[in-house]
């Protein structure tokens, strides 16, 4: 019987391979791979396939929108902000477009410049190219841009009204680059209705129509003072402050009940009769969708965002090249007939018009995020129109109201309501600690002064948390003697900054909770608002 070898005897090419140090695996007939490797390589294969075309596809259709707007950027400029205009030998010197970019946080999200990223991804390229400058304003908190858009409003009409700041322009003999033309405040304003606003999502939406109607119904100074800034806020804040929580109080009384947290200022919105200002012209806005999928429950969304950004890239595209041709429509309206002045739950009622733009990405946002209104006093008829400023979401007057409606734990005004209350509770505590040890000059004869059960000179003992509280403080002293009690001025100080941030939490949170709509006011009036298209 002969060997194999024999039988399949081997040519003499791998023959001579076997001794160059090949393996001889290598040397066989290759052969279909198994099972397993067929499935592995197939969904491998699929998923590159699909990432490496939509990448490709995205550069492609970034690369169109380029094409198209470049030979704008390359032919026109906006000298005068009243249009475009040829290019002469001092381009150099013109005023190019300039857009506004608000980004607000998207609720429910730590990091606070997903929005953004969405801007500078898929619309900023498009600007670039067509030489459009912008200015991004990232809001990092909740309340961020209406703060500033409504402090910027207040500051421009206390500066109109003021006589001093009726001519703020360079004059002919300031030192000024040769031919340069300083804009005037009519040319000014001119380019700024040019240029125009970009709002990134519904949150930024919201915040925005809070900052107008604030900027815009509010007055611009109170008893001579300004009405905007972070002064101004913090004299509110220390008005609500003035209570009787650090007031001298038997240990008897205090140690029964702690003190409660200061009601929030309700601002004092003008009736919805009384006549606004004359209101110039709002640069044209640009509003783009946005959406940040967030939670395990939305990772097929995720899925499919990162296998088809060239939507996005479309999405963005269109936002931008909205915005370079200038084409814009007047405002529409909401509907009057709505009512919010009563407990709503989710989802919220349409507006209408305008005001719902995107109403469906706060579906996406986390069921944590989701509590019912507080229930609002019965409204005169005259006031009852939804989104009117005593309705809106900047109002303060929906958190007086949280008793009858509990938040829920897990979202933003539940978690504010905790720390509040855990933070009011510890507070007589650690102000009693402060105020022995400032009257014993440390902590060495408060124990012989406390330790007697028949102590006359006490009207009742200390109590328990007290004096636990009082041995903490002793023991991180012993340990490190740089550890002393914060003081009475330190305490206050401390609730001082805890209030405020308290404070400007709930109030932005107001502003974007998924359960209210858009501020509005009717007295805006639609004529003054235009939408890129």
């Amino acid at each position: 019987m002969s060997s194999p070898s024999a039988q399949n005897p081997k040519s003499g090419f791998v023959a001579a391979l076997e001794y160059t140090g090949i393996p001889p695996s290598l040397l066989k007939r290759p052969k279909l791979p198994g099972r397993n490797w067929l499935i592995f390589l197939g969904v491998t294969g699929s998923l590159t396939g699909a990432y490496v075309y939509d990448r490709i596809q995205c550069r492609v259709l970034r690369e169109e929108y380029i094409n198209r707007v470049k030979n704008l950027a390359e032919e026109y400029s906006w000298r005068d902000g009243n249009g475009p205009e040829a290019l002469d030998k001092d381009a150099h010197l013109a005023w190019p477009r300039k857009l506004t970019v608000y980004a607000a946080r998207w609720p429910g999200d730590e990091d606070y410049d997903v929005a953004m990223k969405y801007f500078r991804r898929y619309l900023k390229p498009i600007f670039v190219a067509a030489a459009i400058d912008y200015d991004m304003v990232p809001g990092k908190k909740h309340g961020d841009i209406a703060l500033r858009i409504a402090d910027e409003i207040k500051r421009k009409r206390a500066e109109h009204e003021s006589a001093s700041a009726s001519a703020e322009s360079f004059e002919p003999g300031m030192a000024m680059p040769p031919q340069y033309h300083a804009p005037t405040p009519a040319e000014r304003e001119a380019l700024e209705l040019a240029g125009g606003t970009v709002i990134i999502g519904r949150a930024t939406l919201k915040e925005y129509f809070s900052g107008l109607v604030r900027g815009w119904t509010e007055p611009p100074t109170v008893d001579g003072r300004p009405n905007w800034g972070d002064d101004s806020r913090e004299e509110k804040v220390q008005i609500m402050l003035d209570d009787s929580v650090f007031d001298e109080q038997e240990l008897c009384s205090t140690a029964s009940s702690s003190p409660l947290p200061p009601a929030p200022l309700s601002p004092s919105v003008p009736s919805s009769n009384s006549p606004l200002p004359g209101i110039p012209p709002v640069p044209p806005l640009l509003i783009v969708p946005f959406v940040n999928h967030l939670g395990f429950a939305q990772i097929p969304y995720m899925l499919v965002d990162f296998f088809y950004r060239r939507k996005h890239v479309r999405d963005g595209g269109d936002a931008a090249w909205r915005a370079v041709c200038g084409t814009t429509r007047e405002w529409q309206e909401p509907s009057s007939s709505s009512n919010s002045n009563s407990t709503v739950y989710a989802p919220p009622p349409t507006q209408g018009g305008d005001l719902d733009f995107a109403l469906h990405t706060e579906s996406f946002y986390r069921s944590s995020l989701w509590s019912p209104l507080p229930s609002l006093p019965a409204a005169s008829p005259s006031n009852t129109s939804l989104g009117s400023p005593s309705s809106s979401a900047m109002t303060s007057e929906s958190a007086s109201s949280n008793s009858l409606n509990i938040p829920n734990p897990k979202s933003p005004l539940g978690l504010i309501q905790k720390a509040r209350s855990k933070y009011y509770i510890e507070l007589p505590r650690k102000l009693w600690v402060a105020r022995e040890f400032t009257r014993r000059g440390g902590f060495g004869e408060i124990e012989r002064s406390y330790t007697g059960e028949d102590d006359s000179a006490n009207e009742c003992a200390v109590p328990e948390e007290f004096s636990k509280e009082w041995k903490k403080a002793k023991e991180a002293y012993d340990s490190d003697p740089s550890k002393i009690p914060p003081s009475e001025v330190q305490l206050r100080l401390e609730r001082f900054e805890k209030e405020k941030k308290w404070k400007r939490d709930e109030e932005g949170w107001e502003i974007v909770r998924p359960e209210r709509g858009v501020c509005w006011d009717e007295r805006l009036g639609a004529k003054r608002l235009r939408v890129f298209v």
